[in-house]
Formats: structure tokens, sequence, C-alpha cells
């Protein structure tokens, strides 16, 4: 994630604009990096807790003054790594934030915020260290945009470190999504898609989707086609019957509209409506099919399939290759986030599980496009892998209840 200092953005952005209108050379000419200048840990700042998340978690001001607790000693751990305590070329700012909660139109089962753990996010970010001329004046900044590492804590939720997308659930809302999958360690640390976890057990942060809940929300996706085609086809219905009434007709040609345009928007209304004629017709007809398609699969398959763990092939030609009842290596495991993971028995407010995110565009370096992985910066990329590399982990478990 790139992101500007949300504190400094406005000055900075000022200070460049006069820059560039009243320099005689090129603004980058006047600009100067300092790599090996001295820098600073700033002041944690102010919790962001907007009142719909507040809401949404459920979470009372007491609650979040607590949680807010638990990142201050999150960040006390992390000021304490080696690679980042006395940065150098860069200043590090750090910040914390409540998340929303929303609760999915088809997720059966999942629980009220109220009954899990607040959430959120530590945001760590390396600014680099920069120098530049105002009025005859040598301003010196560490601010502007960087690379962040984040810290995620009792977050579980989809699109946090899964990618790619079930294409036949486009459209519906549900909390499924493809697993998160495991790719060895990276600074001693487990990870899993694009995020590295310190929890009890990684692997139990998410649930199996059975079967039968993969192909209901194909079929929701495809009623939902369906739905939209008969109201598109209903206006067209009725859009005909005005073109075929004969006042209508009457009082057009009267208005000077030609015979022959009130049969051509005839024609091509009917064309519309058949089944055959390549417009909604047609489209509802082929919608209808695909939905009978899937419906009649579920009513296949025995209770012990319908049980079964799914999967998801995207290269799959047909629908059954794409969630065949026989795992195989390219149909990637389809999950839910794990509700039961987390300890009912402890306050809200307690760590349970922290995902690092964005690790692929730090520390994968094999790929030769990645230039942020490969960047030769103090800050960004090259704080925020020292940072993960000589944080104590083991203070971070003991902090995780």
């Amino acid at each position: 994630m790139i992101t500007m200092n949300p504190i400094r953005a406005r000055r900075l952005v000022a200070t460049l604009a006069l820059v560039a209108a009243t320099a005689s050379v090129p603004l980058v000419a006047q600009t100067r990096a300092l790599p090996d200048a001295p820098g600073v840990w700033k002041a944690w700042k102010p919790f962001a807790a907007i009142a719909s998340a507040r809401q949404e978690q459920a979470a009372t001001p007491a609650l979040v003054k607590a949680f807010e607790g638990e990142m201050l000693a999150l960040d006390a751990i992390l000021r304490r790594a080696s690679g980042v305590a006395s940065p150098v070329g860069f200043s590090v700012e750090t910040w914390g934030n409540l998340d929303g909660y929303r609760l999915a139109e088809h997720a059966p089962g999942q629980p009220a915020a109220s009954a899990l753990p607040l959430s959120g996010a530590l945001t760590f970010g390396a600014f680099p260290i920069f120098e530049y001329v105002r009025n005859g004046k040598t301003i010196r900044e560490d601010t502007g945009e960087t690379a962040l590492q984040q810290f995620h804590i009792n977050q579980i939720r989809p699109g946090l470190i899964d990618r790619g997308n079930v294409t036949e659930w486009i459209g519906v809302d549900t909390d499924a999504f493809l697993k998160p999958m495991p790719q060895g360690e990276v600074a001693g640390l487990p990870r899993y898609g694009d995020g590295l976890i310190i929890a009890r057990d990684p692997a139990a942060l998410w649930t199996p989707l059975s079967q039968r809940a993969a192909l209901d929300l194909v079929a929701m996706a495809r009623q939902k086609t369906v739905n939209e085609l008969e109201e598109s086809l209903s206006k067209s219905t009725e859009r005909l019957a005005v073109v075929r009434d004969p006042a209508y007709r009457a009082r057009r040609m009267k208005e000077g509209l030609p015979a022959e345009a009130l049969a051509a928007e005839e024609a091509q209304l009917a064309k519309e409506l058949s089944p055959t004629g390549g417009g909604t017709g047609k489209s509802l007809a082929d919608a209808k099919r695909a939905l009978s398609e899937v419906t009649g699969w579920i009513a296949e398959l025995s209770p012990v399939q319908q049980a079964a763990p799914s999967c998801y092939a995207a290269k799959g030609a047909t629908l059954r290759a794409k969630f065949p009842t026989t795992p195989s290596a390219d149909c990637h495991p389809l999950v839910r986030p794990n509700y039961a993971y987390f300890n009912k028995a402890l306050p809200r407010t307690a760590p349970q599980v922290v995902i690092i995110t964005g690790i692929s565009r730090c520390f994968d370096t094999a790929d030769k496009n990645n230039r942020d992985a490969n960047s030769t910066s103090p800050a960004g990329c090259r704080a925020n892998r020292a940072l993960v590399e000589t944080m104590d982990k083991g203070a971070i478990r003991a902090w995780l209840r």
C-alpha cells in the first residue's frame, strides 16, 4: 500500500507546488534524498475509530480505549526491533485503527460483532528523509509516500491475504473465499497467501466451505441474472404493447412519425423478446438453463457429497469441472472464516491473531517487475523487511492470548 502521510500531506503538496511555481530548474533537481541522515520514531498518532466502525463492532469508548492499549503494547515491541530501532535515511510513524464489520447477506452462521473480539490494524510507515530548496532556504522533510506494513489484529475476513476470485459468485454477498495457501516461511513466520500469520494455529483460521454451499452461491448468482433479465424483458414487453396500441400509433403518425419508424421499433422489440432473436429473450432463456444446470446438479448430489469440502478450478471448461467433487492439484480449496477460532472467554479487546499483510510487495524479490522489493532506498520496503526480520516474534506471541 502507498500512502501520503495524513498529517503533513496538505503542507507537502503546498510546498512542492510553490517550489514548482518559483524554481527556474526542474523540481527533481531541487530535491535530494538523504539516505544517511538520522531519523526518528515519532509519537503514536491518534487512534482512528470512526463512528461507523464503533457501531458495527459494538465497541464502547472503554473497549476502544482498551483495544488501543493493546496496540500500544504491540507498538512498543516493534520499536525495539534492532533493524529499525535507530532509523537512518527514514523516520517512522505508527498508528492504529478500528476496523468496520459487515454482515454478509449470504453467510449463514456469521456471528454478530458483539460475539467477536475487536479487530483493527497497526500501521508501520518508514518515510524517507529528503531536502529541497525553497526561496533559497534548504528544507528537510521526512514524509511523503512509502510502502506501508500493516499488522491486522483479530481480522480473518476475505480479501485480506487471499488472491483471485470465484467468477461464478460475482454479485453475491458472501464471506466465502479462496483459501490462502501456505507458502513456506518468511523471517521465521509462516506465510499464507500474501500475509504472515502469528497465531496459535494458522491453519485453523478458516473452515472448509461445503460443496452444497459453494454451488448454492453459484445458484444465487445465476438467479440474480435471471431476475435482472426478467425485469428487462418485462419493460420491453410493456413497450411493445404500447407500440402496438392503435391509438398510440395513430397519435404518433399524426405527430409526423413515419409508419416505417413505428414498424421498425415494433420489429426490434419483437426480436429483443424472442428466445431465438439474440436479445434479452435469448439471454433469459440461456440464463434459465444455466440456473437449471446448477440446481439440477445439487439435486443429484448425495448428502455426503453435498457436505464434502469444496474447491474451485478456475480453468475448468464446465461448471462441474470448475467445482469438481473430487479434489485435484489445480482445484483451489474454498473456505469461510472460522469464527469459532476465537476464545469467547477472553475480553473482546484481547489480541488473538496477527496477520502481517503486503508481503509480496516487499519480500518477493524474485519478481523482476517488483521494483518495491528491489528498492535501494532505506525507507519503505527495506525498512519493512528489517522490521519483520528483527522484531521480537517471541514477545509478540506472548502478547497474543
